[in-house]
C-alpha cells in the first residue's frame, strides 16, 4: 500500500532530523574535547607555562585527546589547576548551554541540537571523571589527588550533584527538541529511548575497546538486560521528576483502559500492570547487578591496562659483522596487589626510525605487588640490516626505538599492555 503526500513528507522529516542529529552529536563531541584541552592549555599559559602541543582525536572513543606542556618549577597548586581546568571548563559549557536552551524557547533546530549535545557532551566528561574518579581516580582526577589532597567524598559529591541535576535539566531540553516533530507523548518515550541507547552504545564500545567482560553468550544476554534496564530506570526517572514538578505523563495510561461496562474490567489490566512492573523491576534488578559485575571486573582490569609500565632500552650494541647483537635492559611496574606473570613480550626495534628486528620474550619473570622487575635480555640482528648500521656509524647517529605490547592474562582473557621506548646507544665494536 503506498503512502500518502503527508506520510511520505513526514519520514522525509524524521529522516533529516534523525541525520542531522546524529551528524551533530559527534561534531559536538570533537568541539567538547577541544574545549576541555583549552582550559588546560589556558591555564598553563596564566602560569607562565608552554604549549608543546595539543592532540584532539575525531576517532573518540577509542582514542582520547592529550596535550603537552611544560611549566618551569610548578608547585603543586599549579599542577592541582591544571589538572582540574578542563573538567572546570566542561562544567562551566555546559552550564551556559543549558541555560541558554531552557530560557530561549524558540530556536532554529539546527542551532538547539547543536547546543544540546555540546552540553550534553561537556556534561558527560565531567560527570564520569568526578564519579568514577570517586572510587578510582584517573586521567584528571588522578593528576588532581596526586598534587593536591582532595577527600574522594567531595569528589563524588559534586559528581552526583552534577549527574542528578544536568541529566534531568537536559532530558526537559531533549523533550522540547524531539517535540518539535514527535506528539509529547511520543517525545518522552524518545527521551527515554535516549538514555537507553546512550547506555548500550557505551557498553559496547567497552566491550570492543577492552575485551569482553564474560563469556559471549553471557554479555549478549547481558547487554539486552541492561538496555532494559537503561529504559525503565530513564523513563522512571523522568516520570517522578514530572508528577513532582505536576507535570502530566501519559505513559501509566497506556496500560490501563477500564470500561465503565464491566467492574472487573477495571481490576484485570490493574493485576496486569502490577505483574508488569514485578517482572520490569525484577529485569531492572538483574541487570544492576550484572552491571555492576562488569564495572567491577572493569576496574580490576583498569589497574593493569593503564597503569602497568613497560620499558625497553638498549644499554649496549657490539657490531660483529658475523652476529651484531644488541642488549636490551626491560623493567616494569607491577600496579596492582597481586603477582603479575606476563605471558610474553613482543616489540619492533628500530634504528633512527628505520626497522630493525622483531623480537618475542619469553618467559618474563613474575613480578611482586607495586614493584618493578628488571632484567637483560640478548637480542641478535639480521645481517641484512648490516645497512641500517653502517648509515647510523656513517651518520654517528643512534637513536633506538623499542615499541610493541606485553600479553597478560586478565578477566578478558589476552590482554595487550603497549609500550614504546626511547633511548640513545653508540655500539662497542669487536
Amino acid at each position: 500500500m503506498s503512502l500518502t503526500p503527508t506520510a511520505r513528507e513526514r519520514r522525509k522529516e524524521y529522516a533529516r532530523f534523525l541525520l542531522m542529529f546524529v551528524f551533530l552529536g559527534f561534531a559536538m563531541k570533537i568541539l567538547s574535547e577541544f574545549i576541555h584541552e583549552m582550559g588546560h592549555a589556558f591555564t598553563v599559559l596564566m602560569l607562565g607555562g608552554e604549549i608543546l602541543g595539543i592532540s584532539i582525536r575525531a576517532e573518540w572513543p577509542f582514542t582520547l585527546s592529550h596535550t603537552r606542556w611544560v611549566i618551569p618549577n610548578p608547585t603543586r597548586m599549579n599542577l592541582a589547576m591544571i589538572a582540574i581546568a578542563g573538567i572546570l571548563f566542561e562544567t562551566v559549557t555546559s552550564i551556559v548551554g543549558q541555560s541558554i536552551l531552557l530560557l530561549r524557547r524558540r530556536m532554529r533546530p539546527v542551532y538547539q541540537v547543536s547546543i544540546f549535545w555540546l552540553s550534553f557532551w561537556t556534561y558527560l566528561s565531567p560527570v564520569v571523571y568526578l564519579l568514577m574518579g570517586a572510587f578510582q581516580p584517573f586521567g584528571d582526577v588522578l593528576d588532581l589527588v596526586n598534587a593536591i589532597q582532595v577527600p574522594r567524598l567531595l569528589i563524588g559529591g559534586i559528581g552526583v550533584t552534577l549527574f542528578i541535576s544536568c541529566t534531568y535539566l537536559l532530558s526537559l531540553i531533549l523533550r522540547d527538541i524531539f517535540s518539535n516533530i514527535l506528539d509529547l507523548s511520543t517525545a518522552s518515550d524518545a527521551v527515554s529511548y535516549f538514555w537507553a541507547f546512550l547506555h548500550t552504545f557505551f557498553v559496547l564500545v567497552t566491550i570492543v575497546t577492552y575485551g569482553l567482560p564474560m563469556r559471549p553468550t553471557i554479555t549478549a544476554a547481558s547487554i539486552v538486560v541492561i538496555f532494559i534496564w537503561s529504559y525503565i530506570c530513564a523513563r522512571w526517572l523522568f516520570m517522578f521528576v514530572s508528577r513532582l514538578r505536576g507535570a502530566e505523563m501519559l505513559w501509566p495510561q497506556k496500560y490501563v483502559k477500564p470500561s465503565p461496562e464491566s467492574p472487573t474490567s477495571v481490576k484485570d489490566p490493574a493485576r496486569k500492570l502490577k505483574l508488569g512492573y514485578a517482572v520490569l523491576f525484577s529485569a531492572a534488578l538483574i541487570s544492576a547487578l550484572l552491571t555492576g559485575h562488569m564495572i567491577n571486573q572493569y576496574i580490576s582490569t583498569y589497574n593493569v591496562v593503564m597503569k602497568t609500565s613497560i620499558t625497553a632500552e638498549v644499554v649496549n650494541i657490539e657490531l660483529d659483522p658475523n652476529d651484531p647483537q644488541l642488549d636490551l635492559s626491560v623493567k616494569i611496574l607491577n600496579p596492582t596487589g597481586e603477582n603479575m606473570t606476563l605471558d610474553r613480550i613482543e616489540f619492533d626495534i628500530k634504528l633512527n626510525n628505520k626497522f630493525m628486528h622483531h623480537q618475542v620474550l619469553y618467559p618474563i619473570p613474575t613480578i611482586r605487588p607495586g614493584l618493578y622487575a628488571t632484567f637483560n635480555r640478548t637480542v641478535f640482528l639480521p645481517k641484512d640490516r648490516m645497512f641500517t648500521l653502517e648509515e647510523a656509524t656513517r651518520d654517528d647517529s643512534w637513536e633506538w626505538t623499542v615499541s610493541g605490547s606485553g600479553y597478560v592474562v586478565t578477566m578478558f582473557g589476552e590482554t595487550l599492555l603497549r609500550f614504546k621506548s626511547d633511548s640513545t646507544c653508540k655500539p662497542q665494536v669487536v
